[in-house]
């Protein structure tokens, strides 16, 4: 065992609780790049996510780059593929009922409790999608 003390991190003199979410059919009832862009660009959803996964096992890709990859592709010449694009839709992307206010809810009972919660995004998805979202700052 490690002769090192754990020593934990405070900030204000209390200590901070992080509470990490996956996005996508956790915030969101379903896939952020299917509420908007995959239509966007062509393509039936389930058509998408099958050409996506081809696409992954024929080149041995991480799925999730597949499918970002195929995103830029398909992209071209038919809408907009920059940063402020992807976060307009991200803001169409629908929440779950209650997602808007649970965050600050969340914080203000930690508060009560002596406590600074933090919460964190954790996802494959894209991050200037969720950056569009209601709930990103």
């Amino acid at each position: 065992m490690s002769e090192k003390e754990y020593v934990r991190k405070q900030k204000e003199d209390r200590p901070v609780v992080a509470i990490c979410y996956d996005f996508d059919k956790t915030l969101s009832p379903d896939d952020m790049q299917a509420q908007g862009y995959i239509q966007s660009v062509g393509y039936d959803i389930p058509e998408f996510w099958k050409k996506s996964n081809i696409l992954a096992a024929e080149n041995e890709m991480d799925q999730n780059l597949a499918y970002m990859y195929l995103m830029k592709q398909e992209a071209e010449g038919k809408v907009l593929f920059t940063r402020r694009k992807l976060a307009e839709y991200g803001a169409n992307v629908k929440l779950f009922p209650g997602v808007e206010q649970w965050f600050e809810r969340i914080r203000k009972y930690g508060k009560e409790q002596g406590v600074i919660v933090e919460h964190y995004i954790i996802s494959s998805g894209l991050k200037e999608m969720i950056e569009g979202t209601s709930v990103a700052r």
